[in-house]
């Protein structure tokens, strides 16, 4: 399908007829990077991508996989995701540049705290989790939910995507790939991964109208990007290594298979 606005040839495409429950999708566009608003045609421009994976909270939950304090237990995404028996995955949240790569925001695991929850800096300015019954994307200044409800719960940011609009005062100037989590606010949900944009440009294309075709964006949050960018889709056998080891990865998998261990005061959770 093809798209004029603003004088710019935008072209977006995916691969799927519809969007299912569960799906695998990509969705490019020709961006025009010389800035000027006034040519209809494209001239010296880059292919951008948005790679996803589609689900309904009905059916599939998240599952929140973290590598521990000491050596990693699994190595990549791809490892973490096939050990959890997951369907799909992105990397996670931020963490910090010490020998551990300590986690950066709450990060919980079959009702585990692993690391605390915090309020303080944009990349933990958002919080998605699971009950077991629903997941829910809120912002972490304004959180009322009990941690102690949580089954799998992770903080990130900045938000992207507010009330289906583009959040504003984002960076504009540098480009990375960029991992994020999204929902339509009516119990289905994305996670995936672009090619490199500002968090602006990332945040103005998802709260576009037919981003991702029929799924339309109501909020979206920034994960940890860059070289820690890395995706995962087992049904579709495509694998998208990072260039960097991470601390922990947002997977998805059925609700059949995230029964609450019962667990929500331990700080360490079981060996895998």
């Amino acid at each position: 399908m093809a798209v004029v606005k603003n004088g710019l040839m935008v072209l977006i495409f995916w691969l799927l007829a519809g969007v299912c429950p569960a799906e695998y999708a990509v969705f490019t566009r020709a961006a025009q990077e010389s800035g000027s608003q006034l040519l209809s045609f494209v001239v010296g421009s880059v292919v951008q991508r948005i790679e996803v994976h589609f689900f309904k909270e009905s059916e599939e939950g998240l599952c929140i996989v973290d590598e521990g304090n000491e050596a990693p237990r699994y190595g990549n995404l791809a490892a973490a995701m096939e050990a959890e028996k997951c369907t799909a995955g992105v990397n996670g949240g931020y963490f910090g540049a010490d020998a551990a790569r300590t986690p950066i925001g709450l990060v919980r695991h079959k009702g585990f705290t692993i690391a605390p929850f915090s309020k303080r800096g944009f990349t933990v300015s958002g919080i998605v989790y699971d009950t077991g019954r629903g997941i829910c994307l809120e912002r972490s200044t304004r959180l009322q939910t009990p941690l102690h409800s949580m089954q799998e719960a992770i903080q990130g940011g900045p938000f992207l995507v507010e009330n289906g609009r583009a959040v504003s005062g984002l960076e504009r100037t540098k480009k990375a790939a960029r991992t994020f989590i999204a929902t339509n606010g009516a119990g289905r949900w994305c996670i995936g991964i672009t090619s490199p944009l500002t968090l602006a440009e990332c945040a103005a294309w998802l709260a576009q109208p037919g981003c991702l075709g029929e799924f339309r964006v109501q909020a979206a949050l920034n994960l940890d990007g860059g070289s820690s960018s890395s995706f995962w889709d087992k049904a579709a056998g495509v694998s998208r290594p990072g260039f960097k080891a991470v601390r922990n990865y947002v997977g998805v998998r059925p609700r059949r298979l995230s029964a609450p261990s019962g667990a929500s005061a331990g700080k360490t959770p079981p060996a895998p």
